[in-house]
C-alpha cells in the first residue's frame, strides 16, 4: 500500500476478534515490542506480586502488535475488535493457549490511549446499549499511517508469524444464554481429556503440521487474499477479506451439544480457507503446484437417513416430477428442494426449516419471497416422492448426521497424513492433487461403508479436459482400435505474483529445514 493512501474510515463490521494466538519469534517483532514497551511505559503495569502469571505483559503486548500487523498485511482497512470484558481472558483455559489475561486490556487501554495520543492507532470506541433494545459493540482499533511507517520497515513475512501458537484444536460447545447480551449463544467449554480426545488432537495436530508445510494456493490471483460480500446468514451484506496465505490453513474439530453430547454431535472439521470460497474458485485450487479434483459425496445426509429405512435414494432426490415454483425454472426448483431439505434436516420444526430456508440467501427475492404454505407445499412434494424421509425431517437429526460424516472425514484425512499426502475437507467433500483421486475415492467409499454399512456415490465436481484416443491391444473388446475417453484437470494459468508466493514458501521450508539441522 503507497504511504500516501487514505484509509476509509473504521468500519465496525469490517473487523476481525483480537487473535490471541498469534506468536512470532523473530528478532524484528521483538525489537519493535521492546520499543513500545519502552516508550508507553509498560514497565510501571508489571506486578509487584510473585505470581506474574504465565506469560509477561511485554508479551501480551507482542500479541497485540501482531495482531495488528498480520491484519494490516491482508488489509490495510481492516480494523480488530477488542473485547475489553475480562471474562474473555481466562489464563487457565484450553482455549487460551498463550495465557492471555486479563491484563491484556490494561495494555490495550494504554495502547490505545498513548498510541492514539500520539497517532499511531485509529479507534472507534466500543457502544453498550442499555436499554436492552439495541446491540453493543466492542472498540475497534487499527494502526494509523504513523504505526504503518514502522510495519513498513519489517521484512518479517507469514510464514514467519504462527497465528495459532498452543491452539487447542478440539474445541467442545453448549448452547447458552447470555443473560449480560440477552441473547442465546454458543460457548466454547471446558473438559477434561480421555482416550478419545487424546487420540483425535494427536491425528489432527499432524494434519496441521501437514498443511502447515503444503503449498496450497489459487494461481490465478494476484494478491493472496481477496474480499467480497456474505450473501448468507445474520452478516448478509457485509464485507469480508479471505485469506488464501499461511495465516489461514489451521484446521479444528468442533463437537456440539456440551458433555451431555458424549462426542458424537456435529465433529466437523473447520477452519482452512478452501471452506470460505466459492465452488467456482475452490476448483482452481493447486496442491504443491499441481492441480487438484474435488470429490464429493453425493446428497449424503439425505442418503444417511434414507439407508436408515433400507432404502435407496434415487440418484438425484431433488428433482420433483411436479413444477410447483412457477416463477423459477426446473432446474432452479431443484435448488429450492435441496436447500429447504438440508435445512428440514437440521431443524426442529418445519417452521424453523422455513426460516432458515428464506434466510440463507437475502438477495434472491423469489427465495425470500416464499411464504410457509408455499414451502410446506414444495416439502411435501417431496415426501410424496420419497415418503420414508418424513420420518426423518424436522427432527433436529442434523447434529448426529455431523458427527457421522465427522467420523468418515476423519479416516480418510489421517489415512492420508499418514502417508504424507494433503488433503483439503470441505465437509461433504475432499480435495487432493488429481493423480491421487482414485486412491481417494476408494478410501472415502471404505471409510463410509466401515461407519454405516453402505457405499455412497461420489462425483468428480471439477469440469475437466477430455480427450479421445483409440487402444488397442490383446484384450477382449480391443482386438481394433477403440475410443477411450481419457479426461485431465483444467489448467490454471499461473500469475506472476503466484509464482514469487511459491518462491518465497519454497524459501521458507529450506530455511525451516536448515534451523531444524543447525
Amino acid at each position: 500500500m503507497s504511504p500516501n493512501t487514505k484509509l476509509d474510515p473504521i468500519d465496525r463490521w469490517y473487523s476481525e476478534l483480537l487473535d490471541v494466538h498469534v506468536w512470532s519469534h523473530h528478532p524484528e517483532i521483538r525489537e519493535l515490542t521492546n520499543t513500545f514497551y519502552d516508550e508507553l511505559g509498560i514497565a510501571r503495569l508489571e506486578s509487584k506480586s510473585n505470581n506474574k502469571g504465565k506469560i509477561s505483559l511485554k508479551g501480551m503486548l507482542r500479541v497485540l502488535l501482531l495482531d495488528l500487523y498480520v491484519r494490516w498485511l491482508k488489509d490495510p482497512n481492516l480494523a480488530t475488535g477488542f473485547n475489553k470484558a475480562t471474562r474473555h481472558y481466562k489464563p487457565n483455559s484450553r482455549y487460551n493457549g498463550l495465557h492471555i489475561n486479563r491484563k491484556i486490556i490494561a495494555i490495550e487501554l494504554e495502547v490505545e490511549k498513548t498510541l492514539e495520543d500520539q497517532g499511531y492507532l485509529e479507534v472507534l470506541p466500543h457502544y453498550n446499549d442499555r436499554t436492552g433494545a439495541g446491540r453493543s459493540y466492542t472498540t475497534r482499533i487499527r494502526p494509523s499511517e504513523r504505526l504503518t511507517d514502522h510495519f513498513r520497515r519489517l521484512t518479517i513475512d507469514l510464514h514467519d508469524i504462527d497465528k495459532h501458537h498452543n491452539e487447542e484444536c478440539i474445541v467442545l460447545r453448549q448452547k447458552f444464554y447470555d443473560e449480560e447480551d440477552d441473547r442465546s449463544t454458543t460457548v466454547d467449554i471446558e473438559y477434561e481429556d480421555n482416550d478419545y480426545t487424546n487420540t483425535i488432537r494427536s491425528q489432527l495436530s499432524a494434519y496441521n503440521e501437514l498443511l502447515k508445510n503444503t503449498f496450497i494456493d489459487i494461481p490465478a490471483f494476484t494478491k493472496p487474499h481477496f474480499s467480497r460480500l456474505i450473501t448468507k446468514g445474520k452478516r448478509a451484506g457485509q464485507k469480508t477479506t479471505i485469506s488464501i496465505g499461511p495465516d489461514n490453513k489451521f484446521v479444528r474439530r468442533v463437537f456440539s451439544g456440551g458433555l451431555k453430547g458424549e462426542w458424537k454431535l456435529n465433529g466437523r472439521f473447520y477452519g482452512g480457507w478452501w471452506q470460505q470460497i466459492d465452488s467456482e474458485y475452490r476448483s482452481q485450487i493447486y496442491i504443491n503446484d499441481e492441480p487438484t479434483y474435488e470429490y464429493d459425496l453425493k446428497a449424503l445426509h439425505p442418503t444417511l437417513l434414507s439407508n436408515r429405512a433400507g432404502i435407496e435414494l434415487p440418484e438425484d432426490p431433488y428433482r420433483l416430477r411436479t413444477h410447483i415454483i412457477e416463477e423459477v425454472s426446473p432446474d432452479q426448483q431443484r435448488q429450492y428442494v435441496k436447500l429447504l431439505v438440508l435445512m428440514a434436516i437440521n431443524a426442529e420444526s418445519p417452521e424453523d426449516a422455513y426460516a432458515a430456508f428464506r434466510d440463507n440467501d437475502r438477495k434472491d427475492r423469489i427465495a425470500n419471497s416464499l411464504v410457509n404454505e408455499k414451502l410446506q407445499q414444495l416439502l411435501t412434494a417431496f415426501f410424496n416422492e420419497h415418503p420414508h424421509m418424513e420420518q426423518f425431517l424436522c427432527k433436529g437429526l442434523g447434529l448426529e448426521l455431523m458427527g457421522t460424516d465427522g467420523q468418515i472425514a476423519n479416516m480418510v484425512l489421517d489415512y492420508f497424513t499418514n502417508n504424507n499426502e494433503p488433503v483439503l475437507c470441505i465437509h461433504d467433500s475432499f480435495l487432493i492433487n488429481y493423480r491421487k483421486g482414485e486412491e481417494l475415492k476408494r478410501v472415502v467409499e471404505d471409510s463410509t461403508f466401515q461407519h454405516t454399512g453402505y457405499r455412497i456415490q461420489q462425483d468428480i465436481k471439477n469440469q475437466r479436459e477430455e480427450n479421445i484416443v483409440k487402444v488397442s491391444g490383446n484384450i477382449e473388446g480391443y482386438e481394433t482400435p477403440q475410443s477411450v475417453s481419457i479426461f485431465r484437470p483444467q489448467q490454471v494459468t499461473r500469475t506472476e505474483e503466484y509464482n514469487n508466493r511459491k518462491s518465497k514458501f519454497y524459501k521458507w521450508i529450506d530455511n525451516s529445514k536448515n534451523n531444524n539441522e543447525e
